[in-house]
């Protein structure tokens, strides 16, 4: 799945500004990026007796030293075109750090995946 998020996330730009996406943590220098890790593997549909259907759930969190609505909007569009559905039960409330300055916020989606595709990657 991380390969799959990566090539969603090649080059990606909002208002023709870089914004990084990366794997649990960002070590570049740019002061707004994208995070994110799968949260929780769940079955979603079973049929005698096996399962045939997984739903996966990430959470993909938001850094910012300003505004980063237009990121949020932008990242949400790109997933659901590519088969992920936001869970907004999931979502953090608007927090900002006092320690580094930044704006932070947390969306979750789902993505349904069969047996075969959790086994092949």
């Amino acid at each position: 799945m991380n390969s799959l998020i990566e090539e969603i996330f090649k080059n990606f730009k909002v208002d023709g500004n870089d914004v990084p996406v990366a794997f649990l943590r960002y070590t570049g220098k740019l002061t707004t990026y994208v995070t994110y890790q799968e949260i929780q593997t769940d079955t979603s549909f079973s049929a005698e007796n096996e399962i045939q259907n997984y739903v996966s759930y990430y959470d993909f969190d938001f850094y910012s030293k300003g505004n980063y609505l237009k990121i949020i909007q932008s990242v949400k569009e790109l997933l659901k075109q590519n088969g992920f559905l936001w869970q907004p039960s999931m979502t953090s409330q608007d927090l900002y750090e006092d320690d580094t300055g930044y704006f932070h916020k947390t969306l979750c989606f789902a993505y349904v995946r069969s047996e075969e595709e959790i086994i092949n990657g």
